[in-house]
């Protein structure tokens, strides 16, 4: 039997795996080869369940012990969590494997499970509890070390989820399934590699060979077509974001000098993700750029009346609308939001339309980029506090 596969990282100093387990499923075809499968990539943490076997949908896992039952949360910032998703969809792109970070719901949803956080005093940087060849098992749990760079986050995610849809490591450190991460972007290579046992590069036979014979010789494994083959072809993206902007209100005043917070988030199925943002007025495109939500500031705009579109596009092309109506009112002119003592009134209640029609990190700072538009338009500073881009 194969051992339980650990996952090595190569930094500074490389870590060493710990004793392996010997586990390992029944060598068989899978039963339901082609059908799409959905990674959850869990950043919050969990109390581990001990008893009821591996199950993603209720926090099981056999390898509760080794964690004292808890995995802590991931401690890095919301740009580093993009990175580190939009990282792991790329190695994805070419398969039915969606990648979210939102736990599936319905008691039909079956979904592998990467806890990604605080595994403790570790010397391994992820596990899987089995090898389970044909992914004859749904809805396991396996685990990654919650470390800050997109590609080795992602090599660990990927690597511990491969390894319970029965894939085994192999001895090229260009592919996912090497035992260390020995190169800075390893993906799943469409070539037969020499199965391994251990982070010793020993060479054996391999344990599930009923899916590695149907590309390789024994004992070699083509990462790329088993995934290619277990999960089919990538599955399009047709859900389109919604945006809801909460800054500026809705048919407020504002009286010049003034500067405005245009603020908004974005939901979509496939959260998080960068979006290709776009303000217009009136036909004419004011900003375009790349962000996780809407953060953009208003720089003492002209006065008049404005009715602002935001677009945000998704990887899968799919744009999502919102519109916001305000009026910037001359210096000196009376708020008629404010009564006659200064305090705040109602905004008016008409709803701004909406439209869901489908049709290297970065590091964290507060700088951004100016935009300075024409006579008559606004001026748009973007604070790119938390932007990420792999």
């Amino acid at each position: 039997m194969l051992p339980a596969l650990l996952l090595a990282i190569l930094a500074a100093a490389p870590r060493t795996a710990t004793a392996p387990l010997p586990l390992a499923g029944p060598d068989v075809l899978p039963l339901r080869a082609g059908q799409p499968e959905t990674l959850y990539i869990n950043f919050d943490g969990a109390v581990l369940r001990r008893g009821c076997g591996n199950d993603s949908r209720h926090d099981c896992s056999t390898l509760a012990d080794l964690f004292d039952g808890y995995v802590g949360p991931f401690i890095g910032t919301e740009g580093r969590r993009v990175s580190i998703v939009q990282a792991v969809r790329k190695d994805l792109q070419d398969f039915g494997v969606r990648a979210t970070t939102r736990r599936p719901a319905g008691p039909d949803a079956d979904y592998t499970m990467v806890l990604y956080g605080d595994i403790g005093d570790q010397d391994f940087a992820g596990v899987a509890p089995y090898v389970d060849c044909g992914n004859l098992w749904p809805n396991d749990t396996c685990f990654a070390g919650a470390y800050l760079g997109s590609n080795v986050g992602a090599t660990i995610i990927l690597q511990e989820a491969a390894h319970t849809w029965g894939l085994e490591h192999v001895d090229s450190e260009f592919d996912n399934l090497h035992p260390f991460v020995a190169q800075p972007t390893p993906y799943f290579q469409d070539r037969c590699n020499k199965i391994v046992a251990n982070t010793d590069l020993e060479q054996i036979g391999g344990v599930c060979n009923s899916v590695h014979e149907l590309f390789c010789e024994t004992g070699h494994q083509n990462s790329y077509q088993e995934l290619l083959y277990l999960f089919g072809p990538a599955v399009p993206d047709t859900v389109a974001p919604t945006i809801d902007l909460t800054s500026p209100e809705h048919g407020s005043y504002h009286v010049r000098p003034v500067e405005l917070s245009l603020l908004g988030t974005i939901t979509d199925d496939l959260e998080p993700q960068l979006y290709a943002i776009t303000v217009a007025q009136s036909g004419q495109t004011l900003f375009t750029g790349e962000n996780i939500k809407v953060d953009l500031l208003l720089k003492n705009p002209p006065a008049g009346d404005y009715d602002l579109e935001v677009t945000a596009v998704d990887g899968g092309g799919n744009p999502g609308k919102a519109r916001v109506r305000f009026t910037i009112l001359a210096e000196g002119s009376e708020d008629p939001d404010t009564d006659s003592a200064g305090t705040a009134t109602e905004p008016a209640t008409t709803a701004p339309d909406t439209d869901t029609s489908t049709g290297d990190p970065s590091t964290d700072g507060d700088g951004g980029c100016r935009l300075v538009t024409s006579p008559g338009l606004l001026a748009l500073l973007l604070l790119a506090r938390r932007r990420s881009r792999r």
